[in-house]
């Protein structure tokens, strides 16, 4: 049996947060790159797609739905969940590919998760850029470009991701509340 095959549960959460990031899911929910994730010994993918139903749809084509059956991973995906729901399925992952929104990181890095953190670019004033790129300098998170997400998904493999900080690092603390307070003037705002 491949590593694809395995009976051991290895999963990956995909999610886009509250607004529209219907580029994120074209670019991951492809045969390329479900094989490569399959290849990697993920089974099980779970993805929420929020406003992006109908590229989620879209994207089993008659190609993607053989490569399901071929290869036995599981695909499901949601548009929202509770907060709590997110939570868990950040805990039960494996490997977490979000937007990079500040909520989601602080859960990841919480639970000690691989994650590749993917700006939402076409966002108004994107906090979520300034978010990625900084924790990506302090080697908390991979930062995920769109147009290279294969060579995204093998770094994830082998880095050596930095674990939460649980006392003592001020600049982290910092940039997060820095970026959860941009975030909620955004939702007051109805931004993002």
């Amino acid at each position: 049996m491949g590593p694809g095959n395995t009976k051991t549960r290895r999963g990956v959460f995909i999610t886009v947060g509250t607004t529209a990031f219907d580029n994120l899911i074209k670019v991951l929910l492809v045969p390329e790159i479900i094989a490569q994730l399959n290849g990697h010994g993920y089974n099980e993918i779970r993805i929420q797609y929020g406003k992006g139903k109908d590229v989620y749809d879209a994207a089993f084509t008659p190609e993607m739905k053989e490569l399901v059956k071929e290869t036995g991973i599981s695909i499901a995906g949601f548009e929202y969940e509770e907060s709590s729901r997110i939570t868990e399925l950040i805990q039960e992952a494996d490997l977490i590919i979000s937007h990079a929104g500040s909520g989601t990181i602080l859960d990841a890095l919480r639970y000690q998760k691989a994650i590749i953190v993917v700006p939402n670019e076409s966002l108004m004033d994107n906090h979520q850029a300034e978010l990625a790129n900084e924790m990506s300098k302090q080697k908390y998170v991979i930062r995920g470009k769109l147009d290279q997400f294969a060579a995204n998904i093998e770094l994830a493999q082998t880095y050596k991701f930095r674990h939460f900080p649980r006392t003592g690092s001020k600049r982290f603390v910092d940039v997060l509340e820095d970026e959860i307070e941009k975030a909620e003037k955004d939702k007051m705002y109805g931004e993002g």
